[in-house]
């Protein structure tokens, strides 16, 4: 009996165990991630799911605002008053014709591409362009007079 109750507990934990990969670990999960870390404004978990050349694009645009390139990250963020639902606005799909690209459609419209880099073994937005693409589509409305960078 007690080895019974031993051997099942193992089994759930190696499944357990086996179950829990980052979700930037593929590309549609490292957008995924990107996007709840944005609307919670997690700013630490958005920042780490930028690549190098987007984290160099804020670090610039940083040095311009006197800021760090972190918090002019943020103060884009801070310009978004409301966001589109996901199950009603738009829908993330992986482009299976170029790799380690994402097509974020809104529904009705318009059709985004977001590039993603394969980095350390887990993947981040690659730069500038891709992460205006995602701001663009996850933005209901912004506050009155902002407009992003």
């Amino acid at each position: 009996m007690n080895n019974k109750i031993v051997l099942a507990f193992s089994i759930l934990t190696l499944l357990l165990i086996t179950s829990c990969g980052r979700v930037s670990d593929s590309p549609k999960g490292c957008v995924t991630s990107f996007i709840i870390a944005v609307e919670e404004h997690d700013m630490g978990k958005a920042w780490g799911l930028l690549g190098q050349d987007a984290q160099s694009y804020f670090n610039t645009l940083g040095e311009r605002q006197r800021r760090s390139g972190k918090g002019a990250f943020e103060n884009e963020i801070d310009k978004i008053k409301t966001f589109r639902n996901l199950r009603k606005d738009y829908a993330i799909h992986e482009d299976k014709s170029v790799q380690d690209t994402i097509k974020m459609i809104v529904y009705g419209g318009r059709e985004f591409r977001v590039n993603i880099a394969g980095d350390e073994g887990s993947y981040k937005i690659k730069d500038e362009h891709s992460v205006r693409n995602i701001l663009d589509v996850i933005t209901g409305t912004l506050k009155p007079n902002e407009k992003f960078y």
